[in-house]
């Protein structure tokens, strides 16, 4: 967000630092909240690298998160540990990213939002009948940890932490090299990219790969949490509506981006809940318009915005 680096450090490490002990200073509920924040902002960063960074809208992400929460339920219910299983949860999203991108990647636009909307409503169908295996649409069960409400607590809340850190560091390795040179360069002028010899469809798979990568251990860690999922739950469209929301509210193509946006919306819904119980969803829904009206690149643009204005006004005074 400042252009001094060093400072731009020093403020991230000491927000995971802060982050790290807030636990034990704040009641069970705001751990509860602000751990639904950090999985949020994991599964804001993998819609950002695919639409913030590549301009393609997956719609239909949700089907990641909902995949990475199956296959650990499933797992787990034959006996595995939670650590063996997410590798198993990760490495499925992945090859369902691949196996799907590949022919529908190749469309673009609202034709590429709404297949993969298509595609997550295809995964729910199966889930949904497949009841020996998955409960259908009853559900299905997870070991719960046999340890106090508060140490649980503390332990997703440290996980989605780690995810989340992890998942923004990757991102932003990710978009600094020359893979994301070809990933921003296909939001620019795909064709333009085709005759650059940049492989647009290798890096157009690859990138969702990862964004798949990341939601499904978002989703493998939010079932063992719940300890109970139902396929409507973490195959909800929603799920994507309010990432896509996180994502520009908070500002597309940068990485800190998703997690100030996934605080601002959340601790929004919350105020909002608790003062206008019966009509919240009117109320929050104005007052995002507003933002999106008055802040149309995202809070992270308009302050990147204000403070390169407020360098050249500098620059004119000392020229001056």
């Amino acid at each position: 967000m400042f252009n001094n680096k060093k400072v731009n450090v020093f403020l991230i490490i000491l927000g995971i630092i802060i982050f790290f002990f807030l636990p034990r200073f704040i009641s069970g509920y705001w751990v509860r909240v602000i751990t639904t924040i950090f999985m949020y902002a994991v599964i804001a960063q993998g819609m950002n690298l695919m639409s913030g960074y590549m301009g393609y809208l997956p719609f239909g992400n949700a089907m990641f998160f909902g995949i990475g929460a199956y296959i650990t339920a499933i797992g787990m219910s034959k006996g595995m540990s939670f650590l063996a299983v997410l590798p198993l949860s990760a490495l499925t999203a992945i090859l369902v990213s691949i196996l799907f991108g590949l022919p529908v990647l190749r469309l673009r636009g609202h034709y590429f939002a709404i297949a993969t909307i298509g595609m997550s409503g295809a995964i729910l169908s199966v889930v949904q009948n497949a009841t020996e295996i998955t409960g259908g649409a009853m559900g299905t069960t997870l070991p719960i940890i046999n340890k106090s409400p508060e140490v649980t607590y503390n332990y997703f809340y440290l996980a989605m932490l780690a995810l989340m850190v992890i998942t923004s560091l990757t991102i932003y390795l990710v978009v600094k090299s020359k893979f994301g040179f070809g990933i921003r360069s296909i939001k620019a002028n795909e064709e333009a990219a085709n005759s650059m010899g940049i492989n647009t469809t290798y890096h157009k798979v690859v990138a969702w790969a990862i964004s798949a990568l990341f939601t499904s251990i978002a989703g493998a860690l939010y079932a063992y949490w719940m300890s109970f999922i139902g396929p409507e739950e973490v195959f909800d469209v929603m799920i994507a509506v309010n990432t896509i929301v996180i994502m520009l509210i908070g500002g597309a193509g940068s990485v800190l981006g998703p997690i100030i946006g996934a605080f601002v919306i959340s601790l929004l819904s919350e105020v909002v809940w608790g003062t206008f119980l019966e009509y919240h969803l009117a109320v929050l829904g104005i007052i995002i318009i507003i933002i999106v009206f008055f802040v149309p690149k995202g809070i992270t643009g308009t302050i990147a915005d204000l403070i390169k204005k407020r360098e050249l006004r500098l620059r004119k005074k000392v020229s001056v």
